[in-house]
């Protein structure tokens, strides 16, 4: 069980990195539903990603490195949400 803990997690990790730099694409070909679809998926996988790392029986250590992961991937989605 823990095994797949650990393996969603990596899985939520990779999607935010790549989600994110759909977003930034997006961003240069200036086209807004992209932005906006990405955004929400962004959110999405950050806040399931949040509540997996606090009910997830890990160690400090990697409990540490994934809130810290979050930290800065909803410092980025902050700074990369566009105006409605």
């Amino acid at each position: 069980m823990q095994t797949n803990i650990y393996q969603e997690i990596k899985n939520l990790e990779g999607d935010v990195l790549q989600t994110e730099n759909a977003i930034k694409e997006f961003l240069g070909m200036n086209y807004d539903e992209g932005i906006k679809r990405s955004l929400r998926q962004l959110e999405s996988n950050l806040r399931y990603l949040s509540i997996l790392a606090n009910g997830a029986p890990i160690n400090k250590n990697e409990d540490r490195r994934i809130m810290d992961f979050l930290r800065i991937h909803y410092n980025h989605l902050r700074k990369l949400s566009v105006p409605s």
